[in-house]
């Protein structure tokens, strides 16, 4: 395991994620994986992820760039990545209809033996 003292070292203090942080993207992401809506998981994972290379990564590379240009170009991106992904996820596949929240699992009939008796 590594010490604080290694990581400041290494220059890597300013990289770590609180905590708190993480158990709050758990407890967004629990009620929505227990009722299977994976879908939605995938666009809370997306914005976390989004979230965090904005704090982990932004004092760097707006200190080196000088101006808030990349600020607006990485705000803007991470905005129509977000549209198009709620976009295609209800969109229907057959055209007007109502939106699946859900997957749809098939319902199969028991096993009869007699079924493959022709066989």
């Amino acid at each position: 395991m590594l010490e604080v003292d290694a990581l400041v070292k290494l220059g890597l203090f300013n990289q770590m994620i609180p905590m708190w942080q993480v158990f709050f993207f758990i407890a967004a992401l629990l009620p929505f994986l227990l009722w299977n809506r994976v879908k939605l998981c995938l666009l809370i994972t997306y914005l976390f992820s989004f979230y965090l290379g904005f704090i982990v990564q932004w004092g760097d590379y707006l200190t080196s760039a000088g101006t808030l240009a990349p600020f607006f170009l990485y705000a803007f991106s991470g905005i129509v990545v977000t549209v198009v992904f709620v976009l295609l996820i209800f969109k229907d596949e057959g055209g007007a209809g109502s939106f699946k929240w859900k997957r749809q699992t098939a319902v199969l009939s028991p096993y009869k033996p007699q079924d493959f008796s022709d066989l």
